[in-house]
C-alpha cells in the first residue's frame, strides 16, 4: 500500500490544471482538458443529503470552486481498498470524484479524507497481520482444550477460521516460548489437543468466540424461536414489567411475568444476539420471576427490578 504523505499529493488549481487533466484523462482512457476536469469537479460538488450545505466541511468552498483541488494517487491500492474508501467517503458525505485510480477532493476536505485513508490503511494492515502465519518468536496466549469434546473443539476451529484468527494446536502440552515442532494451520485435523495457542493481540477476540460458543452449547435442549416469535415474547414481557414498575401488585403484570419470564428462560439465543448477552437477559428475567413468586418479597425491590428490566427490554423491542 502506498503511504499518502502530503509530499506525494499533487495540487491543482481551478482553470490552470492542464497536467492534472491529462493525467486524469489517461487514467480513464481519454484526454480531458485540465480546466474541464476542474469544472467537472465543481459540478460534482453539490451538497449531499437534506442538511448538506450547512454542516458538511468544505462543501461551500468546493461548490464555488475557490481554493485548490487535491489528487490522491491510489494506483497501488487493491480494488477492495478503493471500494472501502469510496464507501467511507459516501457515508461521511465527502464531495469527491474519481479519475481512474486518482481521487480528487477539495483542499478544505483534506483532513477528513486523510482520516478515512488512514482508516482504510489500518484495516488493510490488520487483515495482513491476521493472514500472516504465527511466527515462532511471537508472544502467545494459551487456552486449555484438553477437556473439550472433539466435536466442540472442531466447531471452535471453524469459528476461528471464520473470524480470521490464526491459531496453533499444541498436542504436546508445552506452551513455552521454545516449543519445538508446533504446526500452525487452519486445516489441521482436530485430534488430541492440550492447548489452543493464539497471538496475545487476538486473546480478547478468542475469548468472545469461546464465550459465545459455550453459551450456545448450554442451550442445546432449549426452545428455538424465529424473529417474530422472539419479538412478541420480549414485547409481552416488557408490557408485564411496565405494569409492575407502576404497581408491583398489578395482577396482569404478575401473571405476565410468570408466563413470559418462565418461557424466556428456556429460549435459545436468537439470530442477531450474542449468546452471553442473551444469557444475561435470561438470568435477569429469572431473578424477576423468582421475586414475583416469592410471597415475602419487598414491593419496592420488585418495583425497582421490574423498572430495570423494562428499561432493558425497551431497547430490544
Amino acid at each position: 500500500m502506498v503511504e499518502m504523505s502530503a509530499a506525494f499529493r499533487p495540487r491543482f488549481r481551478r482553470g490552470a490544471a492542464d497536467d492534472a487533466g491529462e493525467a486524469a484523462g489517461e487514467a480513464v482512457g481519454e484526454e480531458v482538458d485540465g480546466g474541464q476536469a476542474a469544472d467537472a469537479l465543481v459540478d460534482l460538488a453539490e451538497p449531499v443529503g437534506d442538511d448538506a450545505g450547512g454542516d458538511d466541511a468544505g462543501s461551500g468552498a468546493a461548490e464555488d470552486g475557490a481554493g485548490e483541488w487535491l489528487a490522491y494517487e491510489f494506483h497501488e491500492w487493491s480494488l477492495e481498498s478503493r471500494v472501502m474508501l469510496e464507501q467511507l467517503l459516501t457515508v461521511d458525505q465527502v464531495v469527491h470524484s474519481w479519475q481512474g485510480t486518482t481521487l480528487m477532493v477539495h483542499e478544505s476536505l483534506e483532513e477528513a479524507v486523510d482520516g478515512l485513508v488512514e482508516e482504510v490503511e489500518e484495516t488493510e494492515e490488520a487483515k495482513e497481520a491476521i493472514a500472516r502465519p504465527i511466527g515462532s518468536d511471537e508472544p502467545l496466549t494459551a487456552f486449555e482444550l484438553a477437556d473439550w469434546p472433539e466435536a466442540l473443539r472442531g466447531e471452535l476451529m471453524d469459528r476461528l477460521v471464520q473470524a480470521r484468527v490464526p491459531y496453533v494446536l499444541d498436542t504436546e502440552g508445552d506452551t513455552g516460548p521454545d516449543t519445538p515442532d508446533i504446526e500452525t494451520t487452519h486445516d489441521a485435523e482436530v485430534g488430541p489437543v492440550c492447548d489452543l495457542l493464539v497471538r496475545e493481540a487476538d486473546e480478547e477476540r478468542v475469548d468472545v468466540v469461546i464465550d459465545d460458543l459455550l453459551a450456545r452449547e448450554e442451550e442445546a435442549d432449549f426452545e428455538e424461536m424465529d424473529g417474530l416469535e422472539v419479538n412478541s415474547l420480549l414485547s409481552d414481557l416488557f408490557m408485564a414489567c411496565d405494569r409492575l414498575r407502576r404497581d408491583p401488585r398489578d395482577f396482569d403484570g404478575l401473571r405476565g411475568v410468570m408466563a413470559h419470564a418462565r418461557r424466556l428462560a428456556r429460549v435459545r439465543t436468537p439470530f442477531g444476539f450474542a449468546a452471553p448477552s442473551w444469557r444475561n437477559l435470561r438470568t435477569a428475567a429469572g431473578d424477576l420471576l423468582a421475586m414475583v413468586e416469592d410471597e415475602e418479597s419487598d414491593e419496592d425491590d420488585l418495583r425497582e427490578l421490574a423498572h430495570r428490566m423494562s428499561d432493558t427490554l425497551r431497547m430490544l423491542v
